[in-house]
């Protein structure tokens, strides 16, 4: 389930970017995040805070609701159960 969902959301901010037509490497300057860190995120290799998202956002000049915009709670339920087997 979370590494669907680090993928989903790399997958988010990928096309938000891509879409205001902005590179890693701005996005990188801009946010104060390495380039490749960037990059594992959009991959959705790399766990994110929401300090680094709150940066992100505000370098793509996007709201957090924006990229988390994806997130649907039937996708992404959490089991419990799942944690103790």
């Amino acid at each position: 389930m979370c590494k669907d969902f680090k993928k989903a959301l790399g997958q988010n901010l990928r096309k938000i970017r891509t879409g205001k037509a902005l590179t890693q490497e701005y996005l990188s300057l801009e946010s104060g995040i390495s380039r490749s860190h960037i990059a594992m995120i959009e991959a959705g290799k790399r766990d994110v805070t929401i300090s680094a998202l709150f940066k992100i956002s505000r370098a793509m000049n996007v709201t957090l609701g924006e990229i988390l915009d994806f997130d649907n709670l039937d996708d992404y339920k959490f089991d419990v159960e799942e944690l103790y087997k």
